[in-house]
C-alpha cells in the first residue's frame, strides 16, 4: 500500500500569502562545524505552508486547534471535486450547487481549482493573485452536517484581492455567531496536483501548538 503526501514540505522557498513574513530556518549547530549534533531554530508564521485553519482564526468563540479531539482529523469519507479557477476568481455557491450529491456525506471536501501549479513555477502569481471562495459558498457548505473539513490547492481560502469576501468566507466556514457551535476546518497550501481517483482515508493532524489559532499540518492519503 502506497500512501500519498497531501501536504508539502516547510521550506524557506515556501510561498507566503500577500505581505506575510517568509519561513527562516537557522542552524544552530552543525556536525560538519564541530558540533556534537545538528540543531535548527524554525521561525514561521503559523499560517505558512500546508496548514489548518481552527475555528479561533475568525471566530472570537471558537475553539483553538489543540483544543479539538484527535479524531476530527481523521476523515473516512473525502471527495474531490475539480472546480477550475484562475487568477483573483470566486468559487461561489453556484459552483459548488450542482456537486450537491457529491458533497452530502462527505466528511471531508478537496476542491481542485489548477491553480496549484503555479506553487513552483509562479511563486508570486500564486501568492498574490490566488482565487478563493466567497460568502456563498462558506453559507452553502454549512448546510452540509457531516462536512468537518475542507482543503485547497490554493495558498489561501480567501483571494487575494477580494478581502471582504476573504473575511467573510472564514467568519462563517469558522462558525462565527452560531449559536449551534457547528465549523468546518479550512485546510490551505495543499498538495492535490496528483491523481486522487484512488483517495481513502485522509489524515490531516495538525502540529499541536497551546494557545494558537491555527497550525501546520503534514497530511497524507491511503489508498482505497
Amino acid at each position: 500500500m502506497t500512501r500519498m503526501l497531501l501536504s508539502y514540505p516547510l521550506s524557506t522557498n515556501t510561498p507566503v500569502y500577500k505581505d506575510n513574513p517568509p519561513v527562516e530556518i537557522q542552524q544552530q549547530s552543525s556536525i560538519e562545524k564541530g558540533d556534537l549534533y545538528n540543531q535548527f531554530i524554525i521561525t514561521s508564521l503559523n499560517h505558512n505552508g500546508t496548514h489548518i485553519d481552527g475555528p479561533w482564526h475568525f471566530n472570537p468563540q471558537g475553539k483553538k486547534l489543540s483544543e479539538i479531539p484527535i479524531d476530527y482529523f481523521i476523515f473516512t469519507h473525502p471527495t474531490i471535486l475539480d472546480i477550475p479557477k484562475g487568477d483573483d476568481e470566486l468559487i461561489t455557491k453556484a459552483d459548488l450547487e450542482p456537486y450537491e450529491h457529491q458533497i452530502a456525506g462527505a466528511d471531508l471536501l478537496l476542491i481542485r481549482t489548477g491553480f496549484g501549479k503555479y506553487r513552483s513555477s509562479d511563486p508570486v502569481r500564486y501568492s498574490h493573485h490566488n482565487p478563493g471562495f466567497s460568502a456563498s459558498a462558506a453559507s452553502y457548505l454549512m448546510i452540509f452536517d457531516s462536512l468537518r473539513a475542507i482543503g485547497m490547492d490554493m495558498i489561501s481560502a480567501g483571494p487575494s484581492l477580494h478581502e471582504d469576501e476573504a473575511v467573510a468566507f472564514h467568519q462563517k466556514i469558522l462558525g462565527k455567531d452560531r449559536v449551534d457551535g457547528k465549523f468546518i476546518l479550512v485546510i490551505e497550501d495543499m498538495n492535490l496536483n496528483q491523481d486522487l481517483s484512488n483517495i481513502g482515508v485522509v489524515y490531516a493532524v495538525p502540529l499541536f501548538i497551546e494557545g494558537v489559532d491555527s497550525s501546520f499540518s503534514t497530511i497524507f492519503t491511503e489508498p482505497r
